[in-house]
């Protein structure tokens, strides 16, 4: 039931996603900026419960790499938050329309596949 409820939350992070660059919204720009440092760690703790709730639920590969993934991030963002923010410079040689594109498909890809390891 995690695992479903983890795809859903992925889903509609991809669909909000949509809706922001429908609307032009900066989401770069949002997520480098070092005043949202705390948006973004609060953002990623339901992520992280639901996986580690997933993953005592039903041991999957695919639950372990999305928990890790998420506290890697958060840990970095808490600990390094320099190492963070250096990667926007590495972001920049990519049009932003297309990272904006990999952000969505990743989203969703993700979400489906907590679905899937729901359902099988």
């Amino acid at each position: 039931m995690f695992a479903f409820i983890l795809g859903c939350s992925y889903l509609i992070s991809a669909l909000i996603t949509l809706l922001l660059i429908k609307e032009k919204f900066n989401i770069l720009g949002f997520i480098y900026n070092q005043n949202n440092k705390k948006f973004l760690l609060i953002f990623d703790v339901p992520f992280l419960l639901l996986s580690f709730a997933a993953i005592i639920e039903q041991a999957h590969w695919f639950i372990f790499v999305i928990f890790f993934m998420h506290a890697l991030n958060s840990i970095t963002l808490m600990l390094k938050p320099e190492f963070f923010y250096q990667s926007k410079g590495e972001m920049q040689f990519m049009d932003e329309t297309t990272l904006n594109n990999y952000l969505v498909i990743i989203t969703s890809v993700i979400g489906i596949g907590c679905l899937l390891v729901s359902f099988f």
